[in-house]
């Protein structure tokens, strides 16, 4: 995710670009401060879409709807009193004046977020960019299955402006799952086109089993299936045997079509937020 921020030249003055040094305090002035806002994916229909844990027991609650959903929190950015760049999320004003931060992966699930571990600021067309980066702990184990599965784990904030006259905002973002894009295809006339397998179109058992496999055309439909079958192929060992070298001649089957799997391809889900500032 790209984020853009217009700056003035003062203040990029010790900002730490690409391999820079990292920036004193006052640095940060311009962006410390309380934003108010949403995770993307406490705005869908499914619950199991949220970043925070939910352990529903349908005896004693709605499991169809968002458990205690991440809408309309606070995000705090501040400096320590050693100097370092702190963010914290709350639930309301109140818990903010009183020091009692959100647990942003759910209660119980003892989330943690550290010091800004990066800070970068360099120039881009639109004006600058501004990304921090925090190391994010949790102390229950069972919460982790929100998060991609890493060694570690962090949110990464970006701070714009966008339009020149609209109000800062901050960009949260936080990785969720690598998700496998790899498909089943076939080649037909040299084209490579995807295919699904049919486990219920299934005929027999065992190594007779045919399995219906429908094969997308053009317009990303798989209205024409087909039965597997079984094809025959000859090979050709060479068996070196006293007195000179004898043919020996073995078979085997192989599906038709002739099924095959791309490779490599995966993608980055991620869980977003945006947070507008909410004082001056």
């Amino acid at each position: 995710m790209r984020f853009a921020l217009v700056l003035l030249s003062g203040i990029l003055m010790g900002c730490a670009g690409s391999g820079g040094s990292f920036p004193v305090p006052s640095t940060y002035e311009p962006f410390v401060g309380t934003y108010r806002g949403s995770f993307a994916s406490a705005l869908t229909e499914d619950p199991t879409d949220d970043l925070n844990y939910s352990s529903c027991n349908p005896a004693v609650a709605d499991c169809k709807v968002h458990d205690d959903p991440l809408v309309d929190i606070l995000l705090q950015l501040s400096v320590a009193d050693n100097g370092d760049l702190a963010v914290a999320f709350f639930r309301s004003p109140s818990d903010l004046a009183a020091g009692r931060p959100l647990d942003l992966l759910g209660r119980g699930c003892i989330t943690r977020l550290g010091a800004a571990e990066s800070f970068d600021v360099r120039r881009e067309p639109t004006g600058s960019l501004w990304t921090a980066r925090f190391p994010l702990t949790v102390e229950n184990r069972l919460c982790l299955g929100k998060l991609r599965p890493t060694s570690g784990h962090a949110i990464e904030l970006g701070y714009h402006v966008g339009p020149a006259d609209g109000d800062p905002y901050i960009d949260v973002v936080i990785d969720k799952a690598v998700v496998s894009e790899n498909y089943m295809y076939v080649k037909e006339d040299g084209v490579q086109k995807r295919v699904r397998l049919n486990l219920a179109g299934k005929l027999g058992e065992g190594s007779q089993a045919r399995y219906q496999v429908c094969i997308e055309n053009d317009l990303g439909e798989f209205d024409r299936c087909v039965l597997t079958d079984k094809k025959l192929k000859q090979v050709f060992l060479p068996v070196p045997l006293p007195g000179g070298v004898a043919a020996n001649y073995t078979w085997w089957h192989d599906l038709n079509p002739n099924l095959k799997r791309t490779r490599g391809l995966y993608s980055l889900e991620q869980y977003t937020g945006r947070f507008n500032r909410e004082d001056g």
